[in-house]
């Protein structure tokens, strides 16, 4: 073999004519990039190759099938489990979710099975064989592989013809580049192994199956093992959690921990992760409630008011459906009991009326005993309060002769009890 420009030939001819790629160029790209990672990636990829072999020989087989449709996990997933593609196909032979299902493999919201080497080879085969039934043609065979029987034979009729060349234009970049390099890569391997060698992994791990449905995270935590490993060795997990009756791979040693820990791991789930958040308490009217409109005033908060009327601050919100603890100046609030010292203004009263002024308590401090607070930027009389125990805002307004409206500077008396 020897190349001209990008031109590759093959005894004198043109690489195209005997390995025909149906471009309108004369070229395969995917050679040119082949050949490009012949010393870097290939080796490795050949090795893996001849690793999974005796399973894609085997499948081949039953399905009395060419073996050099070997090469389709080579150049769709690079025999990477995880492996995607840009029409929805997923793992080691890019099966869309109806190919898949159709073809006994689990996809649903914890295992999806085409990520599963052995099972994904079984489910392809089965579908290239009879995909070709369908087409007797291995290039439209390819390109329904890749983008579906439907969209293949809509092209085929739309253009009146039977020939892959004639519909290789219209069909997705994803389809025509997998075809390409499915050609590129069988001659790539024909022509070297680039110093493939045969793999000869040793995974130790244990197997132990779940009795319900399990989160990583409790394994994880209770008997240490780590994320990493049981993504590696369980490659059809979908997300956190193993379904009931899943046989799960561990590290060699984690089984036995599995085994004589599992209710501790289950505890944990049920009793920290999965732990249900505490009830809030319905906030229901008081039936002998007395309604008040209470008119928010500068420096006020939820918690101050709250306070100030001897009720809850989710019992405001409640009563006056707001989201959150945000209040405006000058909003109106429902309030249901009875004020505790602040005069309110009634909404059984004209609006006209002003509202009645109540008597003050009588100070219970002493006036010659206090510290001083100098009021900062964000401060109201309920988070100042809240610094001295003992001391509520309405203590602090009484002993200092104000309202509730606060100027940053402002010196404040703190009485002391």
């Amino acid at each position: 073999m020897h190349t001209t420009d990008t031109l590759f030939h093959f005894n004198n001819d043109l690489l195209c004519f005997d390995f025909p790629t149906n471009s309108s160029k004369l070229t395969n790209e995917y050679l040119i990039y082949y050949f490009s990672q012949k010393t870097a990636r290939c080796p490795t990829l050949f090795s893996l190759l001849k690793y999974y072999e005796p399973t894609l020989e085997s499948e081949l087989k039953q399905q009395q099938l060419p073996r050099q449709l070997m090469f389709i996990p080579v150049v769709c997933s690079a025999f990477d489990p995880n492996a995607e593609n840009g029409l929805g196909g997923t793992g080691y032979w890019h099966l869309n979710y109806p190919q898949a299902v159709k073809y006994g493999l689990t996809v649903n919201e914890y295992i999806d099975e085409r990520k599963d080497f052995n099972k994904s080879t079984r489910a392809a085969a089965a579908y290239l064989h009879d995909l070709q039934q369908q087409f007797d043609d291995w290039e439209l065979t390819l390109a329904a592989y890749s983008s579906g029987v439907v969209n293949v034979k809509k092209l085929m009729k739309r253009h009146h013809t039977n020939s892959y060349k004639d519909i290789a234009t219209y069909l997705p970049e994803e389809t025509k580049d997998f075809v390409q390099a499915f050609v590129a890569m069988i001659f790539i391997h024909s022509y070297d192994r680039y110093g493939a060698v045969q793999l000869q992994p040793v995974l130790e791990a244990d197997t132990v199956k779940t009795d319900r449905k399990l989160h990583v995270k409790a394994v994880r935590d209770v008997i240490g093992t780590k994320e990493n490993d049981l993504q590696f060795l369980n490659p059809v997990l979908v997300g956190n959690w193993l379904p009931a009756g899943y046989e799960v791979l561990l590290p060699a040693g984690d089984g036995a921990k599995f085994l004589t820990m599992k209710d501790s791991i289950y505890d944990y789930q049920d009793s920290v992760l999965l732990k249900p958040e505490p009830e809030e308490p319905e906030i229901v009217i008081p039936k002998d409630g007395e309604t008040m409109t209470y008119i928010v005033k500068s420096g006020d908060v939820l918690g101050l008011i709250a306070q100030r009327f001897n009720v809850k601050v989710s019992q405001l919100q409640a009563w006056n459906n707001l989201d959150g603890t945000r209040i405006n100046v000058g909003q109106k609030l429902m309030i249901y009991g009875k004020p505790q010292k602040k005069p309110f203004i009634s909404n059984t009263k004209p609006k006209d009326e002003e509202p009645e002024e109540t008597t003050k308590p009588e100070l219970k401090f002493s006036s010659d005993k206090y510290t001083t607070y100098t009021v900062k930027s964000g401060d109201n009389l309920w988070l100042i309060a809240k610094k001295y125990p003992g001391i509520s805002p309405d203590n602090i307004m009484d002993f200092n002769g104000i309202d509730a409206d606060l100027t940053v500077g402002q010196v404040l008396k703190i009485p002391k009890q």
